[in-house]
């Protein structure tokens, strides 16, 4: 039978936008398997990972993953086939999801939890951890650390050392906007610059959490658009419980000293 070679590239590429490109973006990843052949330091390491986890990709017998091998046509048809069902299944859980559970404001999805992943033990970015008690959200210390102590030492090392129960004043002490492009006012990046690509792309945001713009914003009558810093309590239709908001402050300026 004709084999089709596709450059490894192309394989993944074509996976990720039969992924993103369905209606229900990714939600939950299923227990991460590791493979002998896929280091994390391998180009398409995450993406592995990913699609393992929401089991439209699996590894051999021998517990290999071979990320250099060609793929047959049945292959390919296979994984397209495990992604639609996944998406499909997604999907479907999501339009169960009771809209009593609208997350608004950053502490409602970022917990502040008194835990803090242990440095010598890498972890994945985006999966809970129940180990560490920061499922099935993840506190700002957490996410800021990033995936791997082993990987990103600057980032990780700079965040571990700020408190379990650290909000979004404390990010924006060093990320709020600075007086450049992306900058913040003592960090390369502002949170703005940070936080919104993270959360856009996120499928956990935007599915499990129903994610959007008004998670973590309110819109004031002046047009502005206002960081929500607490977690807001609000009825089946997202609206706040409590007027004036509790905790709302300007996206772009540094918490009140």
């Amino acid at each position: 039978m004709r084999r089709l070679r596709l450059p490894k590239k192309r394989i993944l590429i074509i996976i990720a936008i039969a992924v993103v490109l369905s209606a229900g973006a990714t939600v939950a990843y299923a227990a991460v398997t590791s493979f002998p052949d896929v280091p994390t330091t391998y180009w398409a390491h995450d993406s592995i990972m990913k699609l393992t986890g929401q089991g439209v990709i699996q590894g051999h017998a021998d517990g290999t993953f071979a990320p250099e091998d060609s793929i047959t046509r049945a292959q390919a048809a296979v994984m397209l086939d495990r992604t639609e069902a996944y998406i499909a299944s997604q999907a479907a859980a999501a339009a169960t999801a009771p809209l009593a559970d609208i997350a608004r404001g950053c502490p409602a999805c970022h917990t502040l939890v008194a835990a803090t992943p242990n440095p010598a033990t890498p972890y994945a970015s985006g999966q809970p951890d129940p180990a560490r008690g920061n499922a099935p959200r993840y506190s700002l210390k957490w996410e800021a650390m990033g995936s791997d102590a082993t990987v990103t030492p600057t980032r990780f090392t700079v965040h571990s050392a700020l408190a379990d129960t650290s909000g979004v004043a404390v990010c924006l002490a060093c990320h709020a906007a600075g007086n450049a492009a992306e900058n913040g006012i003592a960090a390369p990046k502002s949170l703005r610059v940070i936080v919104h690509p993270a959360h856009e792309f996120s499928g956990i945001f935007t599915s499990e959490f129903r994610g959007n713009c008004f998670s973590c914003h309110e819109v004031t009558n002046t047009g502005g658009y206002d960081l929500l810093t607490q977690a807001v309590t609000v009825n089946d239709k997202g609206m706040p419980d409590t007027v004036p908001i509790p905790g709302m402050q300007p996206s772009s300026e540094s918490p009140a000293s």
